[in-house]
């Protein structure tokens, strides 16, 4: 039988290690013995590691420090930050319609040595720019 887990809600803002504590204090009271940790509720603890040392957070709540170090370490790569990616130091641009005709030029330099240079004028119809480029990296650029 699943529990439910509508009982612990997180919000949508930034929790407190207080408010964290106080939900994992009424989740354990109304869980079932050997139940899994609610994802909700790891969501706000991973959330808490963005404030807080992952020692500090697994203390006061009472979790397993590596299991929530895996956890965040996930968290962290399955949402790199804006030029932090692991292999590419791009800017996605959106070449969708313009109102007025444009110019644009692009280059890459690959760390091999490969480079690659589009220019653009008004709006490509007849080929895709983004898909020129992920041929680019493909091929070892």
């Amino acid at each position: 039988m699943r529990e439910n887990n509508s009982l612990v809600s997180v919000p949508t803002v930034r929790p407190t290690l207080e408010a964290v504590r106080h939900q994992f204090e009424t989740w354990r009271k109304r869980r079932r013995c050997r139940s899994r940790i609610p994802e909700s509720l790891w969501q706000a603890v991973v959330r808490l590691c963005e404030e807080h040392s992952i020692c500090d957070v697994s203390q006061a709540l009472g979790l397993n420090y590596s299991r929530l170090k895996n956890r965040v370490t996930r968290a962290r790569d399955r949402s790199p930050a804006v030029g932090q990616g692991p292999h590419f130091r791009f800017v996605r641009l959106d070449l969708g319609s313009p109102m007025t005709p444009s110019e644009c030029w692009v280059e890459m330099e690959a760390s091999n040595g490969a480079r690659m240079r589009m220019s653009f004028k008004g709006i490509p119809r007849e080929f895709d720019p983004a898909e020129l480029s992920r041929v680019f990296w493909r091929q070892g650029g």
